[in-house]
């Protein structure tokens, strides 16, 4: 059943929204803290800790633009209303570091995209992502849960969708980079990962370039490692 909405409360420029997605990703955090406690009391090196998949992942996604604030697809899906502004992307990734103690990793992304449909431009991201792999059900689905917030992207042009939602009417090529994504594969040494990733530009609140907006997009996509 379609949602009857009036004003939100947490609409685009009000970090009401942010918080709650905040809440649910911490509370995602603390599930997956207690099931890796859990595995680290049964051996000195969780299974988390052994996979033996190569540094380097080569990915494609493609995704659409939702209406919505960005964290919203986290705790309100039902409310996601898609848009004619698609997405086309490639990415590299390099793992940095992987922590000895904790399930953990520090991965290094650049990404190469394509706009289409409303927007006509390409992209250009380079990111940092942390990789936490430990959850409860992994011995069912192994999961993984990807999360960059320091990244930044630039864009060949600016959509109709980010100047309307800027709050300033021009938008701004380069603005900050964001993603959270969830990675399904078989089992932890698997050369083949599925993923549903947010990707998000933002201008942080008004820091960049008085850009008070941005874009989110839902996608959905394919790792191989080597």
């Amino acid at each position: 059943m379609r949602r009857i909405r009036g004003k939100d409360p947490c609409d685009e420029s009000s970090p009401c929204g942010y918080r709650r997605g905040l809440l649910h990703c911490a509370a995602l955090l603390w599930v997956a803290s207690m099931s890796w406690g859990e595995a680290a009391a049964q051996t000195s090196l969780p299974d988390t800790l052994q996979d033996s998949r190569g540094l380097f992942s080569a990915g494609l996604y493609y995704g659409e633009v939702y209406k919505k604030t960005y964290l919203s697809a986290l705790y309100a899906p039902d409310a996601i209303e898609l848009a004619s502004t698609r997405i086309l992307a490639a990415n590299l990734d390099y793992r940095l570091y992987r922590s000895p103690v904790i399930p953990l990793q520090f991965e290094l992304e650049l990404d190469a995209a394509r706009h289409f449909g409303e927007a006509q431009q390409y992209e250009v991201v380079i990111a940092p992502f942390l990789r936490w792999s430990a959850f409860p059900w992994n011995r069912y689905l192994y999961t993984n849960v990807r999360v960059s917030a320091l990244g930044l992207s630039y864009t060949t042009g600016v959509s109709a969708w980010e100047r309307q939602n800027s709050g300033q009417d021009r938008g701004s090529n380069l603005l900050q980079f964001g993603a959270i994504e969830v990675a399904f594969f078989r089992h932890q040494d698997a050369a083949t990962e599925f993923f549903v990733r947010l990707h998000h530009r933002s201008g942080v609140y008004g820091l960049i370039n008085g850009v008070g907006g941005g874009s989110s997009y839902l996608a959905v996509g394919v790792r191989v490692f080597h």
